[in-house]
């Protein structure tokens, strides 16, 4: 059984290509869910070619009267480059077992943070992307002081009026701080990004400890949250030490296609 590989998100681990000639052939992938407390869902993920002969995405959940809901997914984040019909890559099915694993219909959802610095100038953006065990988090940014600089998620979804609006780092059950603290570390904390001598920082992030879906670690909390870099790196210690708040950008989710 198959799922879709996205060679810039690496949500899926790739195998072999599927190809045909003369039909459209649709690769589908089944995420189940499940656990003690929760019921089992279905979920897959289809690469299909639509009434123009063009390869669109979605994302389907089962639900209880056995229907499919559908929202179509980003093209370019879960099929390769070079993907056209009948010819994409694809990978083994996933199955969740953990009681606090993600609600299933949560699964691709993205959600996007548009950076900006003090003076109210673009720095790039911040993308989310929710995957069936944590949170893939894609920076894309310009503007940025050459070397390393802290990279949080913070606990508030403001930047007015000034980035002290987005308060302390996100930390829903008052973990600590400092992913090398010996007594753990929250959800908030990522690891520092690296900015060049012209100004553009990539960097591709992972965490298990938030989602963009339900629950006690959801980003879409009651007051939202926003994506902080700061002016120095992090220590990653108990004391963060990164300095001054240097680009603010508030997660909004993203809306499906449909």
């Amino acid at each position: 059984m198959l799922t879709l590989f996205n060679p810039r998100a690496k949500l899926f681990a790739p195998v072999a290509l599927i190809a045909t000639a003369l039909i459209a052939i649709t690769a589908t992938a089944l995420i189940t869910a499940g656990g003690s407390d929760t019921t089992t869902q279905d979920v897959r993920i289809l690469a299909r070619n639509t009434t123009t002969g063009a390869t669109e995405v979605a994302l389907q959940v089962r639900n209880a009267d056995q229907t499919w809901g559908e929202r179509i997914l980003p093209r370019e984040r879960f099929l390769a480059a070079d993907s056209e019909p009948g010819r994409w890559r694809s990978s083994t099915t996933i199955h969740i077992e953990s009681e606090e694993s993600v609600v299933p219909d949560a699964v691709g959802a993205t959600a996007t943070a548009e950076m900006r610095g003090p003076d109210g100038d673009s720095m790039g953006t911040v993308t989310i992307i929710q995957g069936p065990r944590g949170l893939l988090i894609q920076a894309r940014l310009t503007g940025v002081p050459e070397g390393w600089h802290g990279f949080h998620i913070h606990e508030t979804g403001s930047c007015e009026p000034d980035f002290s609006a987005a308060g302390g780092h996100y930390d829903p059950t008052g973990i600590g701080h400092g992913v090398l603290h010996e007594g753990g570390h929250h959800p908030g904390d990522t690891v520092n990004i690296y900015a060049h001598s012209d100004g553009v920082a990539n960097a591709d992030q992972y965490t298990v400890d938030a989602t963009l879906g339900a629950g006690t670690t959801t980003l879409f909390d009651a007051d939202g949250s926003a994506i902080i870099v700061h002016e120095g790196p992090d220590s990653y210690g108990a004391d963060p030490g990164a300095g001054a708040r240097i680009a603010c950008g508030v997660i909004v989710l993203d809306q499906p296609d449909s």
